[in-house]
């Protein structure tokens, strides 16, 4: 992430009342090698500003993988 923060990024104390809501990664699959926080920091910036997916800015882990965090939660009912 960037030394500049964005507004819509997470701050720590958001991050502990978040951080047990996002679901743990699959048992017995490849390890998660994405940060959470990132991935909702992303989620969050996109929401904020209404930007296509595919323009999230570059500091952000990859857009693809964002929304497929954002898809997926959203349709197992976390988001």
């Amino acid at each position: 992430m960037s030394a500049n923060p964005y507004a819509t990024d997470l701050t720590v104390p958001e991050l502990g009342i978040l951080a047990p809501l996002i679901p743990e990664a699959k048992p017995g699959g490849h390890p998660r090698i994405v940060d959470m926080r990132a991935i909702c920091n992303a989620i969050y910036y996109q929401l904020k500003t209404g930007c296509p997916w595919h323009l999230l800015t570059h500091n952000f882990p990859p857009s693809s993988t964002v929304y497929a965090y954002f898809n997926k939660w959203r349709r197992q009912g976390h988001w």
